[in-house]
């Protein structure tokens, strides 16, 4: 952890609590470093790999819904506690907030109240809930706005914000040939709990999925391999997976991390012949690598009442929302998963023709390919500090 006071030098503070916001936030801390700036905050291997010192553990901060936010919540108090003091200091000239809207709307309505400047990637989709937040961002010239998705720059504009668009870490990806396999990849969650309540759901459908395989003499029988999305994960999925088989893991079952690059990972899933995933960045990521997938998530119960009330988009599945129809399926499961619903999910994998998948991921890296760079993104906000 480092401690912020241990020198005067004045920093930009980042805020990024999510693997996919580590990967947007890389090259923009890159950035700030190559231009003579001292960067802290909270972000993953990534960004500090790329020189961000951080201010406490990335492991502590990804969490998805209230039911899972609840158990942490005087740990999350803490570190948002840490981060608020950081931004008031004098010798914090800015901040660049990335995603993460329960940490980054608080920073947000401070740096209004502050007059602080800030830059803000990835707001809230206020497009699917919660409209009423980007009322934080009106009357506040001090805020930039940085959108991936045209959905999200017409949402904004409605509400009165101008947004920058900005173009999407996918579109740089080099894509390598890599030896196909007729394995099946299943990504249940970046954040813990999520990811152990996704995973024997996740489990049963890859059963059902070998099963009709096999019943359809289709060649070998697909292995299945489970995604930690960090190291972090690794084990506890693996005790996870023991459980469900009383201590004997099948030989067709493994656990891997995901390769950190981008360009790594999305090279990684193409490979694979289908996937099962959670929603998130993961969805727009298999969309672009152009493999059949699924949407999946169990949520826990709190978030499920409340998205009930509060979400307005018809589709939680981003490429879904970017082209505003079911071009991939997705599945809510309210609660045990049984068989019938396993095998509505296995149908939706075996039913994507290749041909359209293809085509989805090259329509879909076009779309993404539009706006600033990152690099010039932030460039353009760290000039104002170069210039006093």
């Amino acid at each position: 952890m480092q401690n912020v006071n241990e020198d005067n030098s004045p920093y930009i503070l980042f805020c990024a609590g999510e693997d996919s916001g580590d990967m947007i936030g890389a090259e923009m801390v890159a950035t700030a470093v190559d231009l003579g700036f001292k960067v802290i905050g909270v972000g993953g291997p990534l960004m500090q790999e790329k020189g961000l010192l951080p201010l406490w553990d990335y492991n502590d901060l990804p969490v998805s819904g209230m039911g899972d936010v609840v158990p942490k919540y005087f740990s999350l108090k803490n570190i948002f506690e840490v981060l608020s003091d950081a931004a008031e200091s004098k010798k914090c000239l800015g901040i660049i907030a990335i995603d993460y809207p329960g940490f980054n709307m608080r920073l947000a309505s401070l740096a209004k109240k502050w007059g602080k400047p800030m830059l803000y990637v990835a707001p809230p989709q206020v497009w699917a809930w919660k409209s009423k937040r980007a009322s934080v961002f009106k009357q506040a010239s001090n805020i930039r706005l940085a959108v991936f998705f045209d959905i999200e720059a017409l949402a904004y504009k409605r509400m009165g914000c101008e947004t920058i668009r900005l173009k999407h870490p996918i579109t740089s990806w080099k894509f390598d040939c890599v030896e196909p396999k007729s394995d099946m990849l299943l990504l249940p969650g970046s954040r813990r709990a999520s990811a152990l309540r996704n995973l024997p759901s996740f489990i049963t459908v890859a059963e059902k999925y070998r099963n009709v395989w096999a019943e359809n003499n289709m060649g070998p029988i697909p292995d299945v391999v489970v995604v930690a999305s960090r190291e972090h994960l690794e084990v506890p999925l693996l005790v996870a997976l023991e459980k469900l088989y009383d201590g004997r893991l099948p030989s067709w079952l493994k656990v891997v991390v995901a390769p950190k690059r981008l360009s790594d990972r999305l090279n990684f899933y193409s490979a694979y012949s289908a996937a099962l995933t959670s929603f998130g960045t993961s969805t727009l990521e298999m969309a672009c690598a152009g493999i059949p997938f699924a949407a999946c998530v169990v949520p826990d119960f709190l978030t499920y009442a409340m998205g009930k009330i509060l979400v307005k988009s018809e589709f939680l599945s981003l490429p879904n929302a970017i082209f505003g129809c079911g071009v991939t399926p997705e599945f809510i499961i309210r609660h045990k998963m049984n068989d019938r619903m396993a095998e509505s999910i296995v149908d939706a994998l075996f039913q994507q023709d290749i041909g359209t998948v293809d085509e989805i991921a090259i329509r879909l890296r076009k779309i993404l390919d539009v706006g600033k760079t990152s690099s010039e993104l932030v460039s353009e906000f760290l000039a104002q500090f170069l210039k006093r």
